[in-house]
């Protein structure tokens, strides 16, 4: 398939499908742990490619029916999924790029939509992947709007609680205040839910500071009446291209989830390397 792919999903507790908006993996942040960006920038050198929208709901189709079915899972590479991981858990808008710079993303999103309420269990949920570089668009928020209300969610990327290091991990020219701006808009027109990747760069893990000054953008959100549904606090899960990026260790990961819990009184999910 060109567009569509399967994915047991630590985040989605179990078989996600994903959407591929970005098949030349366009993209404004180059991210050092990104599996599809091997070296900086290179991304967002990329152009875009018109996505064939018949094809990927055809592919989509399929995919929900391979699934409900049980046909997947005679598949040798999801063969072995435990039987409570074998349901489907969401369809995301994500890819090797970020999604929302695909200018089909409101049709798609439409379409979507109809094959979820036609094929679908009625828990499956809507899932939009972004960095966030795209959301004071009015087209992406009113599609984002589609998604909320179609059992969905808004997985928004905050990576950084400083300009020094959003600019060391997302290796992005965009300005960092506009990533928070849209962050703020958005959580203040439908809750969002927070994705952070913790590191260790060269050997260096978050420092006090950096974890502190990240939990105060967290604060920003909340006090400028943005909702924030929960934080999915992660590392990386398999080596990243960048031999300097290494994950952290399941103890640091919840010493950073209990700080933002007490410091913020959010929920927060936590997710290891393994």
């Amino acid at each position: 398939m060109q567009y569509v792919y399967p994915v047991v999903s630590r985040r989605a507790g179990g078989l996600s499908i994903g959407l591929n908006l970005s098949p030349t993996a366009r993209c404004l942040f180059a991210c050092v742990y990104c599996q599809v960006a091997g070296e900086m920038n290179i991304k967002s050198q990329k152009r875009e490619q018109e996505i064939d929208i018949p094809q990927l709901e055809s592919e989509l189709r399929e995919m929900v029916c391979m699934v409900v079915s049980g046909e997947l899972f005679q598949d040798e590479i999801f063969r072995r999924t435990p039987t409570n991981k074998r349901i489907l858990r969401d369809i995301a808008f994500s890819g090797d790029g970020e999604p929302t710079l695909c200018s089909q993303f409101p049709e798609i999103v439409q379409r979507v939509v109809a094959i979820r309420a036609e094929r679908c269990p009625e828990t499956t949920k809507l899932i939009a992947i972004t960095n966030g570089s795209c959301l004071e668009l009015p087209s992406i928020r009113e599609a984002l709007r589609i998604i909320q209300t179609n059992n969905g969610e808004v997985w928004a990327k905050l990576d950084a609680g400083t300009e020094e290091h959003f600019r060391t991990v997302s290796r992005s020219s965009l300005p960092y205040e506009k990533i928070l701006s849209n962050l703020v808009s958005t959580a203040k027109e439908f809750p969002i839910v927070i994705q952070s990747c913790f590191l260790s760069l060269r050997g260096i893990t978050p420092s006090v500071e950096e974890v502190r000054a990240y939990i105060t953008r967290l604060r920003e959100i909340a006090d400028a009446g943005g909702t924030i549904q929960r934080v999915q606090v992660y590392t990386v899960a398999r080596q990243p291209p960048e031999p300097w990026v290494r994950a952290l260790s399941d103890g640091r990961i919840d010493e950073i989830a209990a700080t933002i819990r007490r410091e913020t009184n959010l929920v927060v999910e936590t997710f290891y390397s393994r």
